[in-house]
């Protein structure tokens, strides 16, 4: 992440403050910059040690524990250390604790008359409510939002509200995770799968659609036995076709299902795809981590109502597109199994329902993005 000049990341409390200035500064350091943490919370000990807990390395950051300094030498003490130090990064966080001062004519002159002149890029962290006196001296603004759903399911974005020189106004929603820092969504691309080709099932969804194509097609189906076998049979088809299959599992148990698929002479990949409502960007994540480490060219889901009924209509269905674009611009195929359709219609390239007739099991297209069909209803063949 490329900030030149003077960046304000500013937020209520929690929102990730603190985790994106470690961020933007271990990938500094990382390239041999020098950089220069005033804190006003935790001595360095502290922060290198909550930095390393969520994957970043500080250990190389001069650090100024400023905790119990006083407001008003605050500024010519930033300036001396810069001076001495020449850091090409400097962190001061948070700006809002210098209360009493007039900060809009302190950060002025520190800025304008020894901060800018040398080149150093900084990072002024505020909280939510004291941030205006601050943005007209800032080339970038980033504003961290912690929303909570009806749910309960915290969510969060970084809007990017100014960016000197470039576009702004653009909101980019990430997760805090463990071990991994601050993950942006949009910046998950799994390697791209080769040039599109149309992947036989050997079922009959080859004559409702003429087979697949890296995009997403959804299943309407009951909770059956009878469905869940089509389910195996496609999957063993595919990969007998040469096709690569993952299976993302959400209440069916991935080894029984892949013990099966090999029972038909098939090989899959099963992993369970967690719904962690505390988590809720987690179902993207780990589909990317999922994509990345197996490199499939269909992924197959069991029902998706789960995450409908953890998440919500809204998020589920926020889910569902972002997840099925990721991997139609990585060239794979989705093929997604819903018990009611909620929705997802409007975001799927194909959509077929399937019902149970005395015993057996008939499909019937509503949707396709192609013009190779047969047929628009066909007999399920175990």
């Amino acid at each position: 992440m490329e900030l030149r000049g003077v960046t304000l990341i500013y937020g209520k409390p929690g929102t990730g403050k603190t985790t994106l200035a470690a961020h933007i500064a271990s990938q500094r350091l990382k390239r041999g910059d020098r950089v220069l943490w005033v804190s006003f919370y935790e001595d360095k000990e502290t922060l290198v040690k909550n930095a390393k807990a969520l994957g970043y390395d500080l250990d190389g950051a001069d650090v100024w524990d400023a905790v119990l300094a006083e407001p008003q030498g605050v500024f010519n003490y930033v300036v001396a250390l810069t001076a001495e130090q020449g850091p090409s990064l400097l962190v001061v966080d948070s700006i809002s604790q210098l209360q009493g001062l007039d900060l809009r004519s302190h950060i002025t002159n520190v800025m304008y008359r020894a901060l800018r002149p040398s080149g150093v890029d900084v990072l002024l962290l505020a909280e939510e409510e004291g941030v205006t006196p601050l943005n007209y001296i800032a080339d970038n603004i980033i504003h961290l939002v912690r929303r909570i759903s009806e749910r309960g399911i915290a969510l969060r974005y970084a809007d990017f509200e100014k960016m000197r020189g470039r576009a702004a106004g653009f909101v980019k929603p990430f997760e805090i995770i463990e071990g991994l820092g601050i993950v942006f969504l949009d910046e998950l691309k799994p390697p791209r799968r080769n040039a599109a080709r149309v992947m036989r099932t050997g079922t009959c969804l080859d004559t409702l659609l003429g087979g697949l194509e890296p995009a997403a097609t959804l299943l309407i189906a009951p909770a059956s036995n009878l469905f869940l076998r089509f389910l195996a049979r496609l999957t063993a088809n595919l990969s007998q076709n040469g096709a690569r299959v993952l299976f993302a599992a959400r209440s069916v148990d991935p080894a029984k299902f892949q013990a099966y698929v090999e029972k038909l002479g098939g090989n899959v990949v099963a992993k369970r795809a967690e719904v962690k409502p505390e988590r809720y960007w987690w179902l993207t994540y780990g589909l990317y981590k999922a994509v990345e480490e197996v490199q499939p060219d269909v992924v197959v889901t069991d029902w998706l109502d789960v995450e409908f009924a953890l998440l919500g209509r809204d998020l589920a269905l926020e889910t569902y597109y972002r997840n099925s674009s990721l991997l139609k611009e990585a060239g794979i195929a989705l093929v997604a199994s819903v018990v009611e359709e909620q929705g997802l219609l409007a975001f799927s390239d194909n959509a077929v329902i399937f019902a149970e007739e005395g015993g057996e099991m008939y499909a019937h297209v509503v949707k396709s993005s192609g013009f190779e069909g047969a047929t628009e209803k066909c007999k399920v063949k175990l």
